[in-house]
């Protein structure tokens, strides 16, 4: 028998994307966009995500829930609706599915994998990545750089391997779509900073080399990424000069129509990140025809095929600043386009489904 349970012509898969609806950005788009790229080949899919109350708990509290759910409900939910394979797309996975064989574990960096990362997360995501992998299980991976680091990794020598690449479905979609209104009205150019809580981020070290720019009258910063705790990045403003904290601003939670909004208004678009698996960010600018800084670091270099994209380490940060914002001013950055990477999670997609109907 297939592991596949059929209903006409569809097969059911369930989707784990616990934090849809609390959180705005990062994996919980990812699942998302996965969802649609199911519906375009034809896959019957379900999603499992937390009650909207959870969005109003503590921090900690959330993260108990999720591996609650993650663990017990999620393997569970899944027989009950009748799925016969679930993907956990969160960076971790049930440790139960991965003995059934009825999983699939995305994996989108190995930040938590790093000597460093040592937090009750970090562990918990080695745990389950681990043991997925010493039961041989299938795992997707959101980049080819990380499919170049998950290859040199002796444990997942077993499993079979498949390039989930970040689609762009539904920010296609609202671009596509009018703007509902004009662009915003500033004087000088505007600069959208992509950044966020996470260690990763380095928000601080972003405010640092911002510090050390001679400050051009004509320039306003705004922050995109922190949603409900941007109150933390305006608290750590105060590491600029007066004459840069005036001019940076930190934006709330936003949904997709206002993010879009966002990458559109900028002249450009500053991605700075120590480590990604992929950075969503970047392309979405590069969508906008919006011209790129963004640290020199492998995620990010995988995407210089686009061009217009400024590439710096913390020391050659100011030639790479005064380069893009002359880019900017040209205002002569055409858009590209995202086809090739909703096209090869497709192709993916495809592939582990015929592979997976082979099994009996």
């Amino acid at each position: 028998m297939s592991w596949f349970a059929r209903s006409g012509d569809a097969t059911r898969v369930l989707v784990f994307n616990f934090f849809a609806g609390i959180k705005p950005r990062g994996i919980p788009v990812y699942a998302r966009e996965l969802e649609a790229c199911f519906q375009r080949v034809g896959v019957a899919h379900r999603e499992l995500r937390a009650p909207r109350w959870v969005g109003l708990l503590p921090s900690a509290l959330q993260n108990a829930l999720f591996v609650f759910f993650e663990q017990l409900v999620a393997p569970i939910a899944a027989r009950c609706m009748g799925c016969r394979l679930t993907v956990y797309a969160y960076n971790s996975g049930s440790l139960l599915d991965a003995l059934t064989g009825r999983s699939i574990l995305v994996i989108h960096d190995f930040i938590p994998n790093r000597r460093d990362a040592s937090g009750l997360a970090a562990r918990y995501i080695k745990v389950c990545q681990a043991w997925h992998a010493w039961m041989g299980g299938p795992v997707a991976v959101v980049s080819r750089h990380t499919m170049r680091q998950i290859e040199r990794v002796r444990r997942y020598r077993r499993c079979e391997k498949f390039l989930w690449a970040n689609p762009f479905y539904a920010f296609e979609a609202a671009l596509a779509r009018p703007r509902q209104r004009a662009r915003r009205q500033r004087q000088g150019l505007s600069i959208l900073l992509c950044s966020g809580a996470g260690s990763n981020k380095d928000f601080r070290g972003a405010l640092r080399l911002l510090r050390d720019v001679p400050l051009e009258e004509s320039i306003e910063v705004r922050v995109l990424g922190f949603g409900d705790e941007a109150h933390l990045a305006r608290r750590r403003l105060a590491l600029l000069p007066p004459a840069w904290r005036d001019r940076v601003s930190v934006l709330p939670r936003l949904n997709l129509e206002a993010t879009v909004q966002e990458f559109s208004d900028a002249d450009l678009v500053w991605v700075h990140s120590r480590a990604e698996g992929f950075g969503r960010p970047v392309m979405e600018a590069r969508m906008c025809g919006r011209p790129v800084l963004a640290t020199d670091i492998g995620a990010f270099r995988q995407m210089r095929r686009f061009r217009h994209l400024h590439l710096y380490r913390d020391e050659t940060f100011p030639e790479a600043f005064r380069q893009a914002l002359g880019e900017a001013r040209m205002q002569g950055c055409p858009a590209a386009s995202a086809e090739s990477f909703n096209r090869q999670l497709e192709q993916e997609v495809t592939r582990l489904l015929k592979s997976l109907e082979l099994k009996t």
